[in-house]
């Protein structure tokens, strides 16, 4: 055995020279033994060093050196050297979400997110001295490579959009105060409607500021993006968090290193190496946990309950990227029950639904809610017989059987406002019209008077009948045109468009003189068909609507004439029964 060559006594052996070449005498072999001493030592270390490193890490040493990074990530824009603003994502190739200002890091304009992670060695080829971290790098978002000039173009856009929204929000925000206006908590789905009220309360603001932050970009002159990501490790339950510097990337890995020391219990110096981090980390990638939100075939994001196929059933809300809203009942996908739903260019609608469709609002009929009715001649002639009406104490005691009515408790309402017919075309006047309307006076009604148009005769012409043969006090209800009529009589006044004009002619030559707006009565079906039309008279004039449904009409409405055939104490026959649109009269 060679070894004990190297402890053996040796006399001055520096002064004799130890590593002199010395052939053939005892000396030389004695040299000789002690540089095969040597290489045998260091092909021991060598071996040793090859057997630590190649030699596979076991499950528990795997395990214990596994951890997760918590993520946060934002894009930023700059000019020049100043940071402007921030966003969290993209959508499509123009339109930029979660914007807020670049120097404030809010909840909202992060995304947060869990990967998973790996300690390794710091030096690839010595034992674990150190705290080091590998993770898979962030996918560099395209964008965050185009040009600078791209960026310009993508500001204007950007700020074309945050216009386009804030008239979008403006209007529904029009829609929630009319509904909250017109209806009170009792009704169904009030709530969802005030909520929803608060969110775009929040997005107006929201906007407001990206309109700010986007005008500020624009001003740059040479603009930057780039994307920031955080990594972070949960060190305790508590939440106290330890944040890692990035230090390179290499090989989609990025290298991390604890920005304090920070050492995790059961990590030992056998730690994988940073080129098989990767399979490690690929296997243990975090499962997306199954939550109540998902993506509906790229039209938006629903969040709510879903059948076993993933499609909403049950109660959920869905939010499209064109900006519509519904909040409501499902089935397999479809919305079925009582929902409510709002969208740019559309009125608000609450109501029930199937299959999709939209079926109105039903109401409940209560004491609560204001009750009126309109009157002619026809409540005081019935073929040669004449009545007069007990204008002391008028009851509603029945809203009529035309329609399915969900009616809670008697059917004894107060009378609150009432309408008379005070003339027709350019020659007909109703010969009742001043001693119902001052008899309506008398006995505290709302009162307001109506003409019943015609096709035959310029529509100036019939305002001047009605203006010479009504009334209108302070505190009287507006004037209103009774607009009723039939697909042929339209063709033969020349067309929809001629009727239209002498509407109008009627309409502003009433306002002029009265100082009040008018409002139209009109039916369902003339609002289906033709008020669309006329966008003029659909968007400025309140209606007065004749249906005698089950459903609200779903008009911006004032007054709904829900029965032909009620019955009022006090007037002989059928009466038409009409309520208000609101509490506050």
């Amino acid at each position: 055995m060679m070894l004990p060559i190297i402890f053996r006594k040796r006399n001055n052996s520096y002064r004799q020279g130890c590593y002199r070449p010395s052939h053939g005498t005892r000396r030389g072999r004695r040299n000789r033994g002690c540089l095969i001493s040597l290489s045998i030592l260091a092909l021991l270390l060598v071996t040793s060093w090859a057997v630590w490193y190649f030699y596979p890490l076991s499950d528990e040493e795997k395990k214990a050196a596994q951890t997760q990074l918590v993520t946060e990530t934002r894009y930023v824009i700059s000019a020049g050297t100043s940071d402007i603003l921030s966003f969290t994502a993209t959508r499509g190739d123009s339109i930029l979400e979660g914007i807020c200002n670049a120097g404030t890091i809010k909840e909202d304009a992060i995304v947060r997110d869990t990967i998973a992670a790996q300690w390794v060695r710091r030096w690839e080829y010595l034992p674990y001295n150190g705290h080091n971290l590998v993770a898979e790098a962030a996918d560099t978002a395209a964008i965050c490579r185009i040009p600078q000039k791209e960026i310009a173009l993508l500001m204007a856009r950007q700020a074309r959009h945050i216009a386009r929204e804030q008239e979008n929000v403006k209007s529904q925000q029009a829609d929630v105060e009319y509904f909250l206006r017109t209806h009170t908590v009792l009704d169904n789905g009030f709530d969802i409607v005030a909520r929803y009220g608060k969110k775009l309360e929040q997005e107006a603001e929201a906007l407001a500021q990206a309109a700010t932050l986007v005008q500020k970009a624009q001003r740059g002159k040479t603009l930057s993006l780039r994307m920031e990501r955080r990594y972070y490790i949960n060190s305790d339950t508590a939440g106290k968090r330890t944040e890692c510097i990035p230090r390179k990337v290499r090989s989609g890995m990025v290298h991390l290193t604890p920005e304090t020391a920070y050492s995790k219990p059961g990590i030992t110096s056998r730690l994988c190496r940073k080129g098989d981090a990767m399979p490690l980390l690929k296997a243990r990638r975090p499962q997306k946990k199954k939550t109540q939100t998902t993506a509906i075939d790229s039209i938006g994001t629903y969040t709510g309950d879903r059948d076993s196929m993933a499609m909403p059933h049950g109660y959920g809300r869905l939010h499209t990227f064109q900006g519509a809203y519904y909040e409501g009942e499902w089935t397999h996908g479809k919305r079925n029950g009582v929902g409510f739903s709002i969208m740019p260019g559309k009125r608000l609608r609450l109501g029930e639904w199937k299959d999709d469709k939209f079926l109105g609002e039903r109401i409940a009929y209560t004491p609560e809610r204001i009750y009126g009715i309109d009157i002619s001649r026809h409540q005081h002639e019935k073929g040669r017989k004449r009545y007069s009406i007990n204008w002391k104490n008028l009851r509603i005691t029945s809203l009529g059987k035309k329609s399915k009515k969900i009616i809670h408790g008697k059917v004894d309402y107060p009378v609150r406002f009432v309408f008379i017919k005070a003339t027709e075309g350019v020659t007909v006047r109703n010969r009742y019209f001043a001693a119902d309307y001052a008899a309506a006076r008398k006995h505290g009604y709302r009162t307001g008077a109506y003409h019943f148009f015609s096709i035959r005769t310029p529509g100036r012409h019939q305002a001047i009948n009605f203006l010479r043969n009504s009334r209108y006090t302070k505190g009287d209800l507006p004037p209103v045109l009774d607009l009723e009529p039939t697909d042929a009589q339209i063709r033969k006044a020349g067309g929809i468009q001629a009727l239209f004009r002498n509407v109008r002619d009627w309409l502003n030559t009433v306002e002029r003189q009265r100082g009040v707006r008018p409002i139209l009565y009109i039916s369902q079906r003339f609002v289906n068909k033709y008020l669309s039309l006329a966008p003029d008279l659909h968007n400025n004039y309140d209606v007065w609507i004749a249906r005698y449904g089950e459903y609200k009409p779903d008009v911006n409405l004032v007054y709904w004439q829900l029965s032909p055939d009620g019955r009022v104490k006090g007037i002989h026959g059928d009466v038409d029964i009409n309520v208000y649109n609101g509490f506050n009269f």
